[in-house]
């Protein structure tokens, strides 16, 4: 089983240059290579490779490969940007042998980049497990175009590992992992709902709360997701209703993918399952609440409609059931539930539009250009105590220096932080209509889906009368 990945090296060749023209001179060798001739150093390094026995060249001679390299580099007029791009190709322990593993690397680089670029292969023998380094030059020796590592290129480099791995009657990854952006990787890490810790918990949720697939779907439909379960299909999938794309369930994890999911329905007691079935969309029936009698003083004629960024940021605190405080509910999209680890960020925003009484956004860029323009003013006065602090030498007078500029830098500070709260407020306003026209929708489909169950539970009473 052969793991791949490739990434670029950013640089400039001036080292380089000096480093070819200069034979005496010498290059520290890093093992976190940053330029082209550390990269070159790093992969053929005599006690990784077996005193070079590992080491193979394609379209260049190795002995000269940084300098044919440079030339082609110099010959297109691309010398700047990303200067190499760094590979590996990683095998379990004792998988194959160093003569199977370099013979792998060598027919796998010149399948993907033989016919166009400069590829130094080496086989590295220090860890436990066998592993290929690819350095490729970024610029083409045959057009001088870039080489361009897109999707589709970073498809077609698995599907070519894994070929040439099933030739060679080794292992492959059937499910290959996604990389997890890095925000939510750390949101993750720190507890907070994420789009897939909400998933795992719906599925895991549904799971205790089903009996069979055909539950299933329901709990899951009733949390807010659509899924794809149809059994002629390679992976199951999920989505939030409204979503465009869905994701593969095995991504969230080995107990996500469809056989595990079927397994752990069928471990769990039908009974209790059924029960819990029951009780949870018995809880999701739409329930019809009397009225409470309440006595008002005033006018209804004399009062003010709450309007504009103040009503919207309500609504929104209202439905994420961060309002009213006594009597707190959970919201039904999925959307709403990831955006309640924002909570504290909304809240800021709100104060700020209540303090300053901010209608629409409008308002809101104005108050940041008068911030602007107050905060050159004070920093130009903090500028100017900041040179007469510097130039007596009286304690006194110094001291009196000190606390005018710690005044100013206190204000500063607080109008910075305005400023950066009445951005947050523009940056957030149209996810936050999005997220409500979201909960509304799924506030209707739900209801929607009740009353054609409730009425096709009356049609069959009927008929069985």
């Amino acid at each position: 089983m052969a793991t791949t990945s490739l990434w670029h090296i950013e640089g400039s060749l001036n080292d380089l240059i000096k480093y070819v023209e200069n034979p005496d001179k010498t290059v520290e060798v890093k093992d976190d290579p940053t330029d082209l001739s550390n990269l070159l150093l790093y992969v053929t390094r005599d006690d990784k490779t077996a005193d070079k026995q590992y080491v193979t060249a394609i379209n260049c001679l190795k002995e000269i490969a940084l300098q044919q390299m440079i030339v082609t580099k110099k010959q297109f007029r691309k010398t700047d940007g990303y200067i190499a791009w760094h590979g590996y190709q990683s095998f379990l322990p004792g998988e194959v042998t160093p003569e199977q593993c370099h013979a792998i690397g060598v027919q796998f680089a010149k399948e993907m980049w033989g016919d166009r670029f400069q590829v130094i292969v080496t086989t590295h023998l220090d860890k436990d497990h066998l592993h290929n380094h690819f350095c490729i030059n970024s610029v083409s020796f045959i057009d001088g175009k870039k080489y361009d590592y897109s999707r589709k290129e970073m498809q077609r480099l698995r599907e070519t590992s894994d070929r040439i791995c099933w030739e060679h009657d080794l292992s492959i990854i059937k499910n290959p992992s996604v990389r997890t952006p890095r925000a939510i990787y750390e949101a993750e890490k720190r507890g907070e709902p994420t789009k897939y810790n909400l998933m795992r918990e719906a599925i895991d949720f549904a799971i205790e709360h089903s009996v069979d697939i055909k539950s299933f779907h329901q709990v899951m439909r009733e949390q807010g997701y659509e899924v794809n379960l149809n059994r002629e299909r390679k992976y199951w999938t999920i989505k939030r209703i409204g979503d465009k794309k869905a994701t593969r369930m095995f991504r969230l994890g080995e107990d996500y993918a469809h056989n595990r999911i079927q397994e752990r329905i069928d471990e769990h007691d039908r009974f209790e399952n059924y029960h819990n079935y029951r009780s949870f969309m018995a809880e999701m029936q739409p329930k019809y609440i009397r009225p409470k009698p309440v006595n008002f003083r005033g006018s209804f004629q004399r009062t003010r409609k709450i309007t504009g960024l103040k009503a919207l940021y309500f609504r929104y605190c209202y439905l994420l059931g961060f309002l009213p405080k006594k009597k707190q509910h959970k919201p039904l999209s999925p959307e709403l539930r990831e955006a309640w680890r924002r909570i504290d960020r909304y809240s800021q925003n709100i104060r700020l539009i209540c303090k300053q009484d901010f209608k629409t956004t409008d308002d809101v860029k104005q108050f940041i250009e008068t911030n602007t323009e107050q905060i050159k003013t004070l920093e130009k006065e903090r500028n100017r105590i900041r040179a007469r602090m510097n130039r007596t030498d009286n304690p006194a007078e110094k001291e009196q220096y000190k606390s005018q500029r710690d005044d100013i830098t206190t204000v500063l500070t607080a109008i910075r932080k305005d400023n950066k709260t009445a951005k947050h407020i523009i940056e957030d306003s149209p996810k936050i209509k999005e997220n409500i026209t979201k909960e509304e929708r799924a506030m209707q489909q739900r209801f929607i889906v009740q009353q054609r169950n409730h009425r096709r539970r009356n049609y069959e009473w009927e008929n069985m009368r």
